[in-house]
């Protein structure tokens, strides 16, 4: 399995634009190659033989930052041929183009799909970057293990020294039975890269915790940092240190696979 799933080769007059998008993946849960993220790594390496590897042979994307400056830099040229050659060998969509300007770069051609960042909001390209990922996965049964909606709070929200929500403090009704129950009660298991909570009595599925990459649209789920949970009632968060309960809001499209057309 690869082990990041982007890498991003680009010129070093385009690092805030690479860090920005680095970054914004981080958040979204996405495993990057970015050369800050791994000075550590990096230190002592022979980088020439090093980051022919990471380019060619340990990633699910390569992401090319396309532009004048990239064309004249040994080092964005190294990987490039790096990354073609694991493209040609896989005649696959390995390379994704992202293009800060007009420059034409040797060995990608112009019929090949690319986004042009002139005229693409930062949001959308994480969106889309995330989206290949998810899909990548998928077809290649790339599985995750369970995530509980515990971890997801411990991950994402500072505690300050208290202890973190745990599923037995969140609390909500089956829609099928009407039963209130906690989290740590409810049957989990694993759908794809879901994460499906199933009511104590099995009537339905009563949350689904989704990864970075999945479809969402209005409606459809609540985000916490790199999930999504898509719950199909209301969900009330107390502690014994609370005074007042936190409420997630049901997703009136929580459970839905395909977007409606209404």
């Amino acid at each position: 399995m690869p082990t990041y799933d982007v890498v991003i080769s680009f010129a070093g007059e385009d690092r805030e634009i690479a860090a920005a998008i680095a970054s914004n993946l981080v958040t979204r849960g996405i495993n990057v190659f970015y050369d800050e993220y791994e000075q550590a790594n990096l230190w002592g390496k022979d980088l020439y033989v090093h980051l022919t590897k990471i380019y060619r042979d340990d990633s699910k994307y390569c992401l090319m930052l396309i532009s004048e400056n990239y064309a004249k830099k040994q080092w964005t040229n190294h990987e490039r041929k790096a990354a073609q050659a694991r493209a040609f060998q896989e005649n696959s969509e390995y390379i994704l183009p992202l293009r800060l300007d007009d420059a034409e770069i040797e060995g990608v051609l112009g019929t090949t799909g690319y986004i042009d960042y002139r005229h693409s909001s930062l949001e959308k390209i994480i969106s889309m970057l995330a989206e290949k990922v998810f899909l990548f996965n998928k077809e290649n049964n790339i599985s995750y293990d369970l995530v509980s909606a515990e971890s997801v709070f411990k991950n994402a929200l500072d505690f300050k020294g208290q202890r973190a929500y745990r599923d037995k403090d969140m609390v909500t009704n089956c829609p099928t039975c009407n039963e209130k129950q906690n989290l740590s009660e409810a049957t989990m298991s694993l759908s794809d890269d879901d994460t499906l909570y199933t009511c104590k009595n099995g009537c339905q599925t009563i949350l689904v915790i989704s990864r970075p990459g999945e479809t969402a649209w209005p409606g459809r789920g609540f985000r916490l940092k790199d999930y999504v949970f898509r719950n199909a009632s209301d969900i009330t968060i107390q502690t014994e240190y609370m005074q007042l309960a936190m409420l997630i809001p049901a997703s009136k499209s929580a459970l839905m696979k395909v977007q409606s057309n209404s």
